[in-house]
C-alpha cells in the first residue's frame, strides 16, 4: 500500500468537437475530508455531483480544491439579434418626429437595421452533449491521476523521514534502558557518599543505607515506561514499513503523543542526567516527527 500526503497537485484536459475542458485539483491539509469545488456555469448539476463522488473517492483525508474550466469556440454560445428596445425607440421617435413636423415617408427595414447598435450578440444555453461529458471524464481522469502520483510521492519523502526518527527513538530507548540498570546503583553510591560527608565519623548502618537506596531506586524506575515506550515505536515503524491503506496520519499523531507522555515520565521519574538526556532527545524527534505526520492523509 501507498502512503500519500494530503499535498498535491494536478490537472488534466481534454477536447471534443465542441468544447475544452481543463481540470484542476490542489490538495491542501486539513483534519477532515473536504472538497471544494468551483465549476463552470454551463456544467449540469448532475456531472458535478458524479465529479463530487468520484474525487472524494480518491480523498479520505485532507481539503481539496477542485476547478473546472469549459472552453467553447469563440461564438459557439452566441448568436445575432436585433435590438428590440433601440428599434422600438427608433419607430417611436419616428412617428413623433411625423405627428409634430408633419414629415412624411416611411423607414424600411434597410434604413431600420443600418442604425448602429441595431443588432447585437445573443446568447445561448449551450447543450451538453455526450461528447461533452466523455472530455470531461478524460480531463478528470488525468488530474486525478497526476495529484495522486503527487501525493505519493511527497508521502514516500514523509514515509522516509518519518521512519528515520522512529528508528533513532528506538536507539534512543534501548540506550535509555541499558542506563535504566545502572540507575539504583548509581543511586546506592550517591548516597553512600553524601551521607559519609555528612555523617563524618558515625557508623553507618548498612541495613538501613540499603532500605534508603531501594525506595530512591523505586521511586527512579522507568522499566514500565521504557517498556510501553519500545512498544509504541514498535508499532510506528510497522505502520510505516507496512502500510494497510487506511488513513495513516491521524493514528501516527496519536501514537506519538503516547510516546510523548512516555518520555515526559521518564524525565519526570529520571534521577540521572544521562537517562533525562536521553529522554529529551526522544521528545526532539517525537516533535519533529508530529510536524510531518500532519502532512499525511
Amino acid at each position: 500500500m501507498t502512503i500519500r500526503s494530503m499535498t498535491g497537485f494536478g490537472q488534466g484536459s481534454a477536447e471534443s468537437s465542441e468544447l475544452r475542458v481543463r481540470v484542476e485539483l490542489r490538495g491542501l491539509n486539513n483534519r477532515f475530508s473536504d472538497l471544494r469545488l468551483r465549476v463552470d456555469p454551463e456544467l449540469p448539476a448532475e456531472e458535478e455531483a458524479g465529479m463530487r463522488r468520484r474525487i472524494l473517492g480518491h480523498v479520505q483525508r485532507g481539503r481539496v480544491e477542485a476547478t473546472v474550466r469549459i472552453e467553447r469556440p469563440d461564438g459557439a454560445a452566441a448568436r445575432p439579434a436585433i435590438h428590440r428596445e433601440l428599434l422600438e425607440e427608433v419607430l417611436a421617435e419616428a412617428a413623433r418626429l411625423s405627428s409634430e413636423q408633419g414629415l412624411g415617408g416611411r423607414l424600411d427595414a434597410l434604413s431600420l437595421l443600418s442604425i448602429p447598435g441595431m443588432f447585437r450578440s445573443e446568447s445561448i444555453e449551450p447543450e451538453w452533449s455526450d461528447a461533452g461529458r466523455e472530455a470531461l471524464e478524460r480531463a478528470l481522469g488525468t488530474a486525478l491521476a497526476a495529484f495522486d502520483a503527487d501525493r505519493a510521492r511527497e508521502g514516500g519523502l514523509l514515509q522516509a523521514d518519518l521512519l528515520a526518527r522512529a528508528r533513532s527513538m528506538t536507539r534512543g530507548s534501548a540506550g535509555a534502558r541499558a542506563r535504566a540498570e545502572e540507575v539504583p546503583k548509581n543511586l546506592r553510591d550517591r548516597l553512600l557518599q553524601r551521607l559519609e560527608s555528612l555523617a563524618g565519623s558515625v557508623d553507618l548502618d548498612p541495613a538501613r543505607v540499603a532500605q534508603e537506596a531501594a525506595v530512591l531506586a523505586d521511586r527512579s524506575d522507568v522499566t514500565e515506561e521504557l517498556v510501553r515506550l519500545e512498544g509504541h515505536l514498535a508499532q510506528m515503524i510497522g505502520m510505516l514499513e507496512r502500510p494497510d491503506g487506511e488513513p495513516l496520519g491521524k493514528r501516527l499523531e496519536f501514537l506519538l503523543q503516547e510516546i510523548q507522555r512516555e518520555a515526559n515520565t521518564v524525565c519526570s521519574k529520571s534521577g540521572d542526567l544521562e537517562l533525562t538526556r536521553l529522554a529529551l532527545a526522544i521528545k526532539l524527534e517525537v516533535e519533529k516527527s508530529r510536524e510531518q505526520a500532519q502532512n499525511l492523509e
